[in-house]
């Protein structure tokens, strides 16, 4: 359940994206019906699944990547504010959106980040140190794991939004999951309303068994042009 306060940092969120993405094109959705769910429900399905993966931790440190315009990070970060969130994104336009945003709705707990995370995940300070890694990119789940896990601590989790193809991506990620560290937790799905587009959704919680290789991950013209365990 939402505070009021909180509930009002959402409301702000919707009119501040809507506003800005008429210059920067921030996203494809406007309507603030869709933004609603699309963005700020489908972000926030995660934070039961986090609550109950770590409830004995007080201070929750996650990464979101390839964040985009900020989700699901911004949303968890209003709906969990006992978070530590770094928010990562490669097109400036969008991180600069995410820093204006949290600076104007005092999310004191958001650090945002412009980075490439293959890059990113060789440095010290952030490679396996991590709770969480999240994310709601498109892109196939071989990939996302290998971008995603090396920023997980053993005995953490990557938690992945999927679609109706999850299964397939998932037969075809355990290779990867298992060189990278991690295995298959569970498969959380959900629904955000009674239409037909929005069936099947599903999230993928890998957790993180083993330290990641230290060659990992590979540029992304090499992950993307063959994807480990493929």
């Amino acid at each position: 359940m939402l505070t009021e306060s909180q509930q009002n940092k959402f409301n702000r969120l919707s009119e501040i994206l809507r506003k800005e993405n008429q210059t920067h094109n921030l996203t494809r959705i406007t309507d603030p019906e869709e933004i609603q769910q699309r963005h700020f429900v489908d972000s926030l399905v995660a934070v039961d699944i986090i609550n109950k993966l770590a409830p004995q931790i007080e201070k929750p440190r996650i990464i979101d990547i390839g964040s985009g315009a900020g989700f699901p990070g911004l949303a968890l970060a209003i709906a969990m504010p006992q978070i530590e969130l770094t928010s990562v994104e490669a097109t400036g336009k969008k991180i600069n959106f995410q820093k204006q945003t949290a600076s104007e709705l005092e999310l004191t707990n958001v650090t945002a980040i412009h980075a490439r995370a293959e890059e990113l995940a060789t440095a010290l300070r952030h490679r396996e140190q991590y709770d969480f890694a999240v994310s709601r990119a498109v892109a196939d789940l071989a990939i996302l794991s290998e971008l995603c896990l090396p920023f997980v601590e053993p005995g953490g989790y990557f938690l992945a939004w999927k679609g109706q193809k999850a299964q397939q991506e998932i037969d075809n990620a355990k290779k990867a999951i298992r060189i990278l560290g991690g295995e298959i937790s569970q498969i959380t799905p959900y629904a955000l309303d009674e239409n037909a587009s929005d069936s099947n959704l599903q999230i993928v919680v890998i957790r993180k068994i083993t330290p990641t290789p230290k060659k990992y991950p590979r540029p992304f013209k090499e992950i993307k042009q063959k994807p480990l365990g493929m």
